[in-house]
């Protein structure tokens, strides 16, 4: 949705007004105060020292994770990779950080047998996810993993039966439960006063890797996944690694046996907001259209892929996402009765009532959400705007991170205890289980052409039911 400057600051004001009925107003004001919305995901200051955590697979994602730890919580103290590049940078990164060597391994098994080492956070290619999982948590520590959660659904629920074996904690790297703006989000949706009757979402990740249509951009040269080989990696022991060549190695989400493509590394964040948005319920059904129309890299992705999802309460969510044109950008819009609520890039909401234009100001007020009053788009309120500080725009990395630290120095708050019992991670091992079937049942949805109706028992981790067998 295109918007003016003026409709930009109008839909800003209308969210502020109407987070302020909800239950969850004070995370508004949480900027100011960190220890309160800490309370809110659930944890506290830490007590006693800092959990000592090494990372495994510092490339993007694992840049991400260092960069977000808070050393009230995490003590760094080891990571691995393959890659001279990486090792380069993340060297020079943690010495900045934590003001101290952090050691390396480029082989993860024997840092997972270091014993001072409590908690990895695994940012590995996500062929990798579930071997390297299952032996972090058998060799005794708990694990930060970042999304999707494995190749396959059997993957997935073999990472969670070890976690339940160990004894160990499992997270999985859907930031989205610990941000603090979809919290806010949410807070909106459930107010059926406000949105009214959702019957739609539209989600989207929209990118233009072609250089803005460059003459030789079919070769993949501008795309962001299709990377340059840095010169000291040339060298690498990509072999010893498993990988089929260097080029594997670095361009692996470009490959079907080291990545999943679009659903998997954009779609999936799209999907788990939706399900947030609908009471993390579990779509019905999917079918969609997954195509290569532009890039001639010889890639085994999709470059464009068109998904729709059949949910309880006959809601229908719409999914898309291209590499040719970043008009839209990426986030969601909620589609009520009542209001609309658009979340962009993961950094503002916009909300508009149904029946009026969008320059008009709405005010939402405790007690008469159900008679919104209509103000005129005058330049000195929207300018001004509503008063209410900016909700934090976190991503989430810091708090899934800080509340996994929490969680492993107060065992008492979860261990022995039943889920329904105990203080989880908010992405732990069942809940992004969910995540995974819905994202590879898509990408099966896609790729043998056909309406696939998810069963229960792929949301099960008892069940050895999954879609890669049974579609």
């Amino acid at each position: 949705m295109v918007l003016t400057s003026k409709q930009r600051q109008i839909g800003k004001d209308n969210y502020a007004d109407a987070l302020k009925v909800t239950r969850r107003q004070f995370l508004a004001g949480a900027a100011a105060v960190p220890s309160a919305a800490a309370m809110y995901w659930g944890y506290d200051k830490l007590k006693g020292d800092p959990v000592k955590v090494a990372v495994i697979g510092t490339g993007d994602q694992g840049k991400a994770h260092i960069r977000s730890m808070n050393p009230d919580y995490l003590d760094m103290v080891a990571f691995s990779d393959i890659r001279p590049s990486n090792q380069k940078n993340t060297l020079t990164a943690t010495e900045e950080k934590f003001g101290k060597p952090v050691k390396l391994f480029e082989n993860y098994e024997e840092l997972l047998a270091q014993p001072e080492i409590e908690m990895v956070i695994i940012a590995l290619p996500l062929h990798l996810h579930a071997p390297a999982t299952i032996k972090a948590l058998a060799a005794g520590k708990h694990v930060l993993c970042e999304k999707l959660m494995a190749k396959t659904v059997m993957d997935c629920k073999e990472m969670v039966r070890a976690a339940d074996q160990y004894k160990k904690l499992l997270a999985i790297g859907h930031q989205r439960h610990y941000s603090y703006l979809y919290a806010n989000c949410l807070a909106i949706v459930e107010e059926p006063d406000i949105m009214g009757d959702v019957k739609h979402i539209r989600a989207y990740w929209h990118r233009n890797q072609t250089a803005g249509g460059a003459a030789d951009a079919k070769s993949g040269k501008y795309d962001s996944w299709h990377r340059a080989i840095p010169d000291e990696d040339r060298n690498c022991n990509w072999k010893a690694a498993g990988y089929e060549s260097l080029e594997q190695l670095v361009r692996w989400r470009l490959d079907l046996e080291t990545g999943g493509g679009l659903m998997v590394e954009l779609g999936s964040h799209q999907l788990d907001a939706a399900s947030i948005f609908l009471g993390k319920v579990h779509p019905l059904t999917v079918q969609g259209v997954g195509v290569t129309s532009f890039f001639e890299d010889n890639r085994a992705i999709e470059d464009h892929v068109f998904l729709t999802y059949e949910f309880p309460e006959d809601v229908v969510v719409s999914y898309s996402s291209i590499c040719t044109n970043a008009f839209d950008g990426y986030g969601e819009q909620v589609m009520g009765t009542k209001a609309t609520m658009i979340v962009q890039q993961e950094l503002d909401a916009f909300l508009f009532r149904e029946g009026v234009d969008k320059d008009t100001r709405i005010t939402w007020a405790e007690n008469r959400t159900t008679r919104p009053t209509a103000d005129s788009g005058s330049s000195t309120q929207w300018v001004t705007g509503a008063g209410t500080p900016e909700t934090m725009t976190s991503r989430g990395y810091r708090e899934e991170q800080e509340h996994m630290a929490y969680l492993i120095r107060n065992p008492q708050l979860w261990e022995g205890l039943p889920d329904d019992k105990a203080q989880l991670p908010r992405c732990h091992g069942r809940v992004a289980l969910g995540d995974a079937v819905i994202t590879l049942a898509s990408n099966l949805a896609m790729r043998k052409k056909t309406r696939i109706e998810f069963k229960k028992e792929w949301f099960q981790v008892e069940s050895n039911s999954n879609p890669e067998d049974e579609v």
